[in-house]
């Protein structure tokens, strides 16, 4: 699933592909609560990234996709 976290103060988002979610999330609430400096998140297609926490304005976790056939 598409994860967009987005950085504070830089303009800048980070989209990622994360294959489970629940375990990003805790991941996440995780590294905030323990006041962690750097946060991994690793795309399989992209690669890895250091995120610093604190830099953390918004994660963004899109619903599945579902494709319509026909008129709306």
């Amino acid at each position: 699933m598409r994860v967009r976290i987005g950085l504070a103060d830089t303009g800048t988002d980070v989209d990622v592909e994360i294959d489970d979610v629940d375990a990003f999330v805790k991941e996440l609430e995780a590294a905030i609560e323990s006041g962690a400096s750097l946060m991994w998140v690793e795309d399989p297609e992209r690669g890895r990234y250091a995120i610093a926490v604190h830099k953390i304005a918004y994660v963004h976790i899109e619903g599945e996709a579902t494709r319509s056939v026909g008129l709306r």
